[in-house]
């Protein structure tokens, strides 16, 4: 057992193992709960909004964002503020 909390602190790159197994998996079968109305489904049940650019995911139930995905010449964003959990 760790004498410090701070002896358990790594930095996020400790973690590229465990978020590899994640992101590789098929997100379209997640369950994803909604942090506005809590109800949870599969991500490919959620209701789409789709541009050039990206994409919006809103929930079915309540209508609240769940997932905002932007392809730009700057990156890849993924934001999911309304989301409470994603389980695989």
């Amino acid at each position: 057992m760790a004498d410090n909390v701070s002896d358990l602190v790594l930095d996020g790159n400790a973690a590229a193992g465990c978020l590899a197994e994640i992101f590789a998996a098929d997100v379209t079968i997640a369950q994803i709960q909604c942090d506005a109305c809590g109800s949870a489904r599969p991500v490919g049940s959620l209701r789409l909004y789709a541009a050039p650019m990206g994409a919006v995911l809103r929930c079915t139930h309540c209508d609240s964002v769940l997932m905002r995905a932007v392809n730009s010449p700057h990156g890849r964003w993924l934001e999911m503020s309304g989301t409470r959990c994603l389980r695989f």
